[in-house]
């Protein structure tokens, strides 16, 4: 198991739904905000592989792993099944990142209340920065998360919209 150095790991949380007219936007700047916490110092990368962003961000990130072999991905899993309602395209897109991970945690075996949330907290106890894209609507498991975070006082790169939002400390300094 690979021990997250919380100085230096940055968690992704996002929408399901991205339309696909922003898609390449996205990607594109997810690319960027990667890209900027590598040369912040950051390495690790925490994923909570739902549909959507979270899914986007961690084949972004492996993609980028040709330019950046020291880049880490730890896919966190809620619950061992998060995939069975799934589409078959998403399906086989969650398969292939969990294959590529360089590691996998699985915080339950079964589906419970509060699952998806419990992830999102474990992947903030263990990052520093949130890579987001967030609407601003104060409802559901990305606002939960990007509200905790600023509560947390972590650093938040939001990719929603337009608008590319980028805190950057330098962890390379101690």
């Amino acid at each position: 198991m690979i021990r997250t150095d919380i100085t230096k790991a940055a968690a992704f949380t996002g929408h399901r739904f991205i339309r696909y007219s922003d898609r390449q936007r996205l990607k594109t700047n997810l690319e960027g905000a990667i890209t900027a916490c590598y040369h912040s110092g950051i390495r690790h990368f925490l994923c909570g592989m739902a549909a959507g962003f979270d899914m986007l961000a961690a084949e972004t990130l492996l993609a980028m792993k040709a330019n950046y072999p020291d880049i880490r991905l730890t896919a966190v899993i809620p619950f061992r099944g998060q995939s069975c309602k799934f589409n078959p395209t998403d399906k086989e897109r969650y398969s292939s990142i969990l294959g590529k991970a360089d590691n996998v945690v699985c915080l339950s075996e079964t589906y419970f209340d509060g699952c998806f949330l419990r992830r999102n907290d474990y992947m903030l106890e263990r990052a520093n920065r949130i890579i987001a894209y967030y609407n601003g609507e104060p409802k559901g498991g990305t606002f939960y998360t990007c509200r905790r975070a600023e509560r947390m006082k972590l650093d938040i790169t939001n990719l929603y919209k337009h608008h590319l939002t980028i805190q950057t400390h330098d962890y390379n300094k101690n």
